[in-house]
């Protein structure tokens, strides 16, 4: 399924830059976080359960498994829940709670200790930063030499407890790969202060809802309704431009034109919420469409996308229900 998608994705690639009719439109989109809280939770804590480390070094590059600072690290996705405004309030104790070289998962009696202290409703623990570092050489067909890399395997564990529960709510994790180029001189200083910021931000993602940058394709071409249309859409005008499509798909019996109208009514309707409407003009849309043409691979590959998102929509209105599912 993951080769279909590619071949779908890079042969609309292909499309875009032969075919002027299609349009690409650009927007930031608003994604579920991945664990959903009761709306009673609105002060948290971030505390410092990491294991302790000495202050990493500004001249010297460690190859193999380095642990990340605990301080900086509390600090950071502290920083970055503040600015998502989604709790009312962010409380920090940088503080290390750790004493050993080891994590260990914070008792129930600790919780109820340090939520009580701080005044929160949940705390967010920051429990480790594993970094592996590794020497690699990347190559590219049909070239001569080899480019000296540097590979970080970046994995964090985030854990989420409640006042009163004897385990923690959730345990996040995750594992991912950044690259620094070794024709730069860099230290293993700044490879933790990167990967901290890095894996600060994916866990912040896992708990609050964020922001992303997406893509979406459309017609504006087939005549002089689709291209106002096109004008509205460039307005965020939805309603409006729908109103024109709609008039060009009752028109038409058959063929291209009928189609295109088609499938931008179903963005229309995904663009003001509305997953259901959405999913039946897709489905109308996939009436229309010739079998192998150009315009049945740009329909697959934004049924990809719509899939996708009706998943997460729901998701999403529950954990923005605390603001009225205004977003």
């Amino acid at each position: 399924m993951k080769k279909y998608i590619l071949y779908i994705v890079l042969s609309v690639s292909f499309l875009l830059s032969s075919c002027s009719s299609i349009q690409t439109l650009t927007f930031d989109q608003l994604s579920p976080a991945e664990v959903n809280f009761p709306y009673q939770i609105s002060v948290v804590g971030v505390v410092n359960n990491m294991p302790l480390r000495p202050d990493a070094k500004k001249n010297i590059l460690t190859l193999g498994q380095v642990e990340a600072e605990g301080k900086e690290a509390a600090e950071t996705i502290a920083g970055f829940l503040a600015d998502s405004k989604y709790f009312n309030q962010v409380v920090i104790c940088d503080s290390a709670l750790c004493s050993d070289n080891y994590s260990n998962i914070l008792s129930s009696e600790e919780v109820n200790r340090l939520s009580s202290m701080l005044g929160v409703d949940m705390l967010v623990s920051f429990e480790r930063i594993l970094l592996d570092v590794q020497k690699k050489e990347y190559t590219n067909p049909g070239w001569d030499t080899s480019i000296p890399m540097l590979l970080v395997q970046v994995t964090p564990v985030v854990r989420l407890y409640l006042p009163g529960r004897q385990r923690p709510l959730v345990e996040l994790t995750d594992t991912d790969s950044l690259y620094f180029d070794l024709a730069y001189r860099i230290s293993e200083k700044e490879i933790i202060q990167e990967a901290t910021r890095h894996a600060s931000s994916v866990m912040c993602n896992k708990i609050v809802p964020y922001w992303q940058t997406v893509n979406r394709l459309y017609f504006d071409g087939g005549g002089v309704e689709m291209r106002d249309a096109g004008v509205y859409v460039n307005e965020g005008n939805w309603e409006s431009a729908r109103e024109l499509w709609t008039q060009v798909y009752n028109r038409q019996k058959k063929g291209d034109t009928k189609f295109r109208a088609a499938y931008n009514i179903a963005l229309s309707y995904e663009m003001t919420g509305d997953m259901d409407n959405a999913e039946k003009w897709l489905n109308m849309a996939s009436d229309c469409v010739k079998s192998g043409s150009e315009e049945e691979m740009v329909l697959k590959y934004y049924i990809t996308q719509f899939i996708k998102r009706k998943a997460e929509f729901g998701k999403l209105n529950v954990q923005m229900g605390r603001f009225n599912n205004i977003f």
